[in-house]
Parts: C-alpha cells; sequence; structure tokens
C-alpha cells in the first residue's frame, strides 16, 4: 500500500519550517526518513514528534540495549514493519545479539534473553496488547530498574505505540533500499 498523504521535502515546507529538515540532517547526518516526512505535513507536531524522540533516544538513562528490546516487542505484535525493520538495524549496531532478534517471540522461553530483558519485553508486551500492565510484570521492572529508568521504559513503550499507530494507518512505506541488516 503506498502512502496516504505525500511524504513532505524540504521545499514542500513553509520557509520558516524548513530549519526544522536542516536540524534533522545535522543531528542525525542522514535525511528524514518517510516517517518524518509524512509527520512534516503538520510541521508544528514534527518539530515536537522530533524532540520527544531524540530525548528517548538519546537523553534517558535506560540501558539502549533494553529499550530496543522493548521497541522491537511493539514492532512485532503490531505488525509495524516500518518500526520494525529500522529498530533491528538499530538494536544490531547497539550490541543487541541477532540471535535474539530472531527469537524476539520466543522471549519468555528462550534462553537467549536474561531476566532482565525478559521482564522489559513482557511489560512492553503487556502495555502494546493490553494497556493494562499486570501488578506482576510492572512490580518484575521495579527488580532492577528504578523509577527514572522505568518511567523512561514507559514512554518509550508508548511514543513508539504512537508511533505504529501513524505508521500504520498512514500507510507508510520503507525507504527504497531499506531492510534488516
Amino acid at each position: 500500500m503506498a502512502a496516504r498523504i505525500p511524504y513532505v521535502t524540504r521545499d514542500d515546507l513553509p520557509t520558516a519550517d524548513r530549519e526544522i529538515f536542516d536540524q534533522f540532517v545535522k543531528e542525525r547526518g542522514t535525511e528524514p526518513g518517510h516517517i518524518h516526512r509524512v509527520v512534516a505535513n503538520a510541521p508544528n507536531l514534527l518539530r515536537r514528534f522530533l524532540g520527544l524522540a531524540n530525548e528517548l533516544r538519546n537523553g534517558t538513562q535506560l540501558d539502549p540495549k533494553l529499550r530496543e528490546l522493548a521497541l522491537m516487542t511493539v514492532g512485532r505484535l503490531t505488525n509495524a514493519e516500518y518500526e520494525f525493520v529500522h529498530h533491528w538495524n538499530i538494536s544490531l549496531r547497539l550490541g543487541v545479539e541477532r540471535a535474539q532478534l530472531e527469537h524476539l517471540a520466543d522471549f519468555e522461553t528462550s534462553p537467549l534473553f536474561n531476566e532482565h530483558e525478559r521482564a522489559v519485553m513482557r511489560y512492553a508486551s503487556e502495555a502494546t496488547t493490553s494497556i493494562k500492565v499486570s501488578d506482576t510484570t510492572f512490580n518484575g521492572l521495579r527488580r532492577f530498574l528504578d523509577n527514572r529508568r522505568i518511567t523512561e521504559l514507559v514512554m518509550n513503550v508508548a511514543f513508539y505505540n504512537a508511533v505504529v499507530r501513524v505508521l500504520i494507518p498512514l500507510g507508510v512505506e520503507l525507504e527504497a533500499g531499506a531492510k534488516k541488516e
């Protein structure tokens, strides 16, 4: 399915908003992806979307590997190919093992995951599929995460659940050449 609304280019933006794309390139060293270009149909929202995304990715104390396992869980459960492929590659760059990524669906029983990884993925799974998270699952996080890191995990899972709810209804496609590494 093709995207349901246009992928905005820098030149499509009002002159006053073009710096959003310029700043993106400066910070990330790459052009905005399709998700960013779709959200750019509302430049005011793109500005805030990028701010929160950057803070969640670069400004938290949560272990990046745990974050990515949570986000991969969201992508897998929602069948969000765009998120799944992009975060597969990010996960590998951050040191998540390929074998773990290949066994995400078996995380509860696979020896490839440790107790902390399972707890984070269990949280992401419940928050994605049920929204309500059991006390048992939440208390499992308390065993190894402080309140700050729990909040950072909750915000990451919530944000990426919002992202998939942008990607899928708007039909955002993978960029040409984007594939799992």
